[in-house]
Order: C-alpha cells, then structure tokens, then sequence
C-alpha cells in the first residue's frame, strides 16, 4: 500500500513521467492517429486533477470513493523446505544492557596526562569505558601497567572536575552477537483498479499502477523486502460490487503480484570477541590459520602448545 502512495504521489511531484505511461497510444501507428497525443493529454489530465485513494481491502466500505485502488493480500506460503539455518546475514548485534564489570571504586586522576590511577586491581583495555559518579562516560585510550603490574587507564586529558569518587568500568560498545535464521515466503497480492463511468478511466488508472509496480520494483519494493516480483493482468471487466444499486457501472482491471519476502528469527546469542592478545612467537614465527577454515587432519600432534603444527599442514600463513 505504501509503495502504491509513494509511488503515484511521486508521479504528480515528476508529470513529466506521465506521457511515458501511455506512450504506446503514440508509438504505435495504428493507434496513434485515433488516440495519439490528444487521448494521452486527457488521461495525465485527468490523473493530475483526480484524488486515487489507495484502501486496503480489511477496512473497505460499501461504497467507497471512485476511482481507488484497493489492495489486498490473498496468501503467505513458505516458499522451500528448509531448517532455516542458511542466512546471508549470519549474525547482527544483540541489544542488551551494559552490565557492569566491576564494583564500584574510586579513582585518582590527573588532567595533564589523563592517567586514573583505580583504588583497586582492574582489568580493563581500549573496548572499556569508564564511568564517573554521575554517568558521564570517558572512554579508555589505552592502558599503563605499573612497577606492582596494576593497570591504570588513560583517558582523555585536562577534564574539568570529573567526580571520580564512584566509578564504573562498561564495555564501550554492545558485546553480543546472535545467530539468526530465515526462510522465504511467497506472498500474493491482488491490487484492483476501479473507477466509474466509462471504461477508459480503468484503463487510464490500471496503465498508471502497473507503471509505478514496475519503475518503482527496485526501490520500493526490493529494498523494502518485496523481492523477485512478477505481475499478473486480468481483462477489463465490471465490478459493480462496490456500488449502490442504480448507479453509473464500475469498471476494474486486476493485478496479481507474487513475490518473496524473508522471515528470519534468532538462535543463539552469544558474547563478541573484542580482543586477542598474542604471546611472543616462536622460532618459526606467528602462524594462522586460513579464514573460515578448521584444520582436521595434521602431521603433528595438535595438542602441542607450539601452533607451528599449523603451518606444517600447509595450512599455515606466516605473519
């Protein structure tokens, strides 16, 4: 529905567009010299100055404002027989909330080398922030071991007064990770051009919809989740259902979309990697292993503490 609104609203912002719809009256020759220019003038006309409400088929009334465009979803199928398990997005940021990682403590801190010195052990690194008594956040720029292997945090220089009487250390950005999987569903819509009187203004109204269905398929209705889209068109036919009796006829053309929309719901969530700290190589160097590969066969025996096991596979990339 939205796309439609979008999509004609966008029509009378650009008219310029409005003779491409009906183009085929000129381009044609056996038409053109019936209908031509004149018939394609009447119909963007008749567009610029018609209000087209576009109703979904739930709430629609007896009789409803003519002409409309009336919407309505007619089925949802899972498209395949699968667990769900192949998504091409694997896994996004959870939201949860930032728990504390350590008790409260108080801190010193010097403004012209932004050095805290806490009150007792952390641990901490540059993913970390560090709160003061009021919840104002200062984020850690890197660590200072010291002569008793405490670790102090450097933070930005020369604060003006921080109260660091009651402090925290957060982690700066979220830390979960959770595993999501989809399937698709295949969805069809029905979309009803009706207008009243003569015929034509069906007509003109069905070429209009079909027109913006089709400019508009990549970014209303792809980059909003409606993928791989086809339509179907029936004839011009009657639809004097949505009028009261006695009154002038109502004409419709019908067009069936059917296209793939994606569900996908969460598995697994689980704690992000933001660090990794490496313990000096060895004689043979640092080794690491392939992306996205996880070795199962070796020459050596993989319990050993030396990981140069790694490159004698062949598997190995030397840093």
């Amino acid at each position: 529905m939205n796309a439609l609104r979008i999509g004609l609203q966008d029509l009378r912002d650009n008219s310029w567009q409005l003779p491409l719809v009906f183009a085929s009256l000129i381009n044609d020759p056996y038409t053109a010299e019936q209908y031509g220019q004149k018939e394609v003038s009447k119909a963007v006309n008749w567009f610029l100055k018609t209000d087209v409400p576009v109703i979904l088929d739930a709430t629609l009334m007896n009789s409803p404002a003519m002409p409309c465009i009336i919407v309505g979803l007619q089925d949802s199928n899972e498209a395949e027989a699968t667990l769900g398990d192949v998504h091409y997005v694997p896994s996004q940021d959870a939201e949860s909330e930032w728990e504390p990682l350590t008790q409260k403590f108080s801190a010193t801190y010097d403004p012209a080398t932004g050095l805290v010195v806490p009150s007792i052990p952390v641990i901490g690194n540059n993913q970390m922030v560090l709160f003061d008594k009021v919840g104002i956040g200062y984020p850690i720029l890197d660590i200072q071991v010291d002569v008793n292997d405490n670790e102090n945090l450097l933070i930005e220089k020369n604060l003006i007064n921080p109260d660091f009487s009651q402090c925290l250390l957060k982690w700066a950005n979220n830390r979960l990770s959770v595993n999501l999987e989809s399937l698709f569903f295949q969805e069809s819509h029905n979309i009803i051009c009706n207008a009243k009187g003569e015929p034509y203004y069906a007509l003109y109204l069905f070429m209009i919809v079909k027109y913006v269905l089709l400019r508009y398929k990549k970014t209303l209705l792809e980059e909003r989740g409606y993928e791989r889209t086809t339509i179907k068109c029936s004839k011009l036919m009657q639809n004097n259902s949505l009028g009261a009796p006695g009154t002038e006829n109502i004409w419709c053309r019908v067009i069936t979309i059917n296209g793939f929309v994606k569900e996908s719901w969460a598995t697994v969530t689980s704690d992000k990697i933001t660090q990794a700290n490496f313990a000096p190589p060895g004689p043979d160097g640092l080794k690491v292993s392939q992306l996205n590969f996880l070795p199962n066969s070796f020459k050596n025996d993989p319990s050993q503490t030396d990981p140069s096991f790694l490159s004698g596979d062949g598997i190995g990339v030397r840093l």
